[in-house]
């Protein structure tokens, strides 16, 4: 049977369009009796994840304040990232276009030497390209003895409106012995996740 594509007269009633066969396939596509436009190709999506990016910390720090620098995307055997990706600069994430992001920070963090102490990594959001900021997310630790290491997870759920101004950053605060481990091997350091869930 060819290919077809039935209209729907909002009566159950449909006028079935095969072009003699010409179409190429045997399936059928049903338009429905509703009021609408779709491009030619914009309006089609052919599914997934438009957008997944992965960055990680190439160097530990044990001083509190932004995480500023020692960040590149993830590189190596099959590592790769979709879409246009994230842009970084001075530690602020912008995103690429407009929508739902997943936010994932995974951070290593420890107390690797003489004593006890604690380690926050915040999740930074601004809508005004960082003229005001608010911690959306956290990670935390607190470890009662050195050479102590504990890997965590946190994650927020996004609404990027506007490119310009609707960015990221990743605020670290410690005390005692605190610490946020980073290496050159992406599989063994702390790193962020972007991934686009869809428009908004």
């Amino acid at each position: 049977m060819p290919g077809q594509i039935k209209i729907d007269d909002g009566a159950g009633n449909y006028t079935i369009l095969t072009n003699g066969g010409s179409l190429g396939s045997d399936k059928t596509i049903t338009i429905p009796n509703t009021t609408g436009t779709m491009a030619l190709t914009s309006d089609i999506s052919a599914g997934g994840l438009e957008e997944a990016d992965l960055w990680f910390l190439t160097a530990s720090t044990s001083s509190s304040g932004d995480l500023t620098s020692n960040l590149a995307r993830n590189t190596g055997t099959l590592l790769s990232y979709k879409g246009t990706g994230m842009t970084e600069s001075s530690g602020v994430f912008s995103f690429p276009s407009t929508g739902y992001w997943l936010v994932m920070a995974k951070a290593y963090m420890s107390s690797p030497g003489s004593g006890a102490g604690s380690a926050i990594l915040y999740t930074v959001a601004t809508n005004d390209n960082f003229t005001s900021e608010d911690r959306i997310g956290i990670n935390r630790i607190y470890e009662s003895s050195d050479n102590n290491y504990t890997t965590t997870f946190g994650q927020v759920i996004i609404d990027v409106t506007d490119i310009s101004n609707d960015k990221i950053k990743f605020e670290f605060i410690k005390s005692g012995d605190g610490q946020i481990q980073g290496t050159t091997d992406p599989g063994t350091s702390s790193n962020f996740s972007f991934l686009k869930l869809g428009d908004t």
